[in-house]
């Protein structure tokens, strides 16, 4: 009897605390916005970010400008126009377009040419137009911090290309190169690109002779422009 009693007070004791719990409202500010709105419980949590940009299947043009940091005798800037489509949210595709190069001698040339006695003449066939394809995979996304009140959204992603280069004279050569960079997200449709590449690339040496030489270098090269989704 005593028992039953116990379990009664029990009872009666606990469901006016569960009736109490059940009715207080839930702050609807808590609540995600959308899918892709992370709710503000976790706003100050480091470790959950929102994705940089939706980009999956939406038409893209990459543009920017190429410096190489090569030991040969010219300097090469390059101007590159990329149309491109992403597959995803993290997988970009490019046809990769150099419309021309822009080709000048370093202080080596001018030394070898005037300086040494006998001259030395340095001949190397100079770039005129560039075609490939390049694919881009972007895995990590984050964001970084403009003051106290602006949050700019990026990406970092594994770039390759492979490309065909026409010299002067009619000749040809290969261009492979492996990068690493990051898009800076200033809008949904823009964003700033900076890359470093590893590039291999062939080169045309003894150019104008019967038998030109082709020859792979290795060289450094960075890359910085713009990228617009449409």
């Amino acid at each position: 009897m005593r028992t039953r009693l116990v379990y009664l007070l029990l009872a009666f004791a606990v469901n006016p605390l569960s009736n109490a719990r059940a009715d207080v409202p839930l702050d609807p500010n808590l609540a995600p916005k959308s899918e892709e709105e992370v709710s503000n419980v976790f706003r100050d949590m480091g470790v959950v970010q929102k994705r940089a940009m939706p980009k999956g299947e939406r038409w893209l043009v990459s543009a920017y400008g190429s410096f190489d940091f090569s030991d040969g005798p010219y300097s090469n800037y390059s101007v590159h126009v990329n149309p491109g489509y992403a597959i995803s949210d993290f997988v970009e595709v490019y046809l990769n377009f150099v419309p021309f190069h822009i080709v000048s001698p370093r202080s080596i040339v001018d030394k070898l040419q005037t300086q040494i006695t006998p001259p030395v003449t340095v001949i190397e066939a100079k770039p005129k137009m560039q075609f490939g394809a390049e694919v881009l995979w972007a895995p990590l996304y984050g964001k970084d911090s403009m003051g106290i009140n602006r949050i700019i959204r990026s990406d970092t992603f594994v770039k390759f290309g492979a490309s065909m280069i026409s010299f002067e004279g009619g000749e040809s050569g290969l261009a492979f190169n492996l990068g690493v960079g990051k898009t800076f997200f200033f809008t949904k449709s823009a964003g700033f690109r900076f890359c470093v590449d590893w590039g291999y690339i062939q080169q045309i040496i003894n150019f104008g002779a019967a038998l030109p030489t082709k020859s792979f270098a290795s060289m450094l090269l960075t890359e910085f422009g713009m990228t617009f989704y449409l």
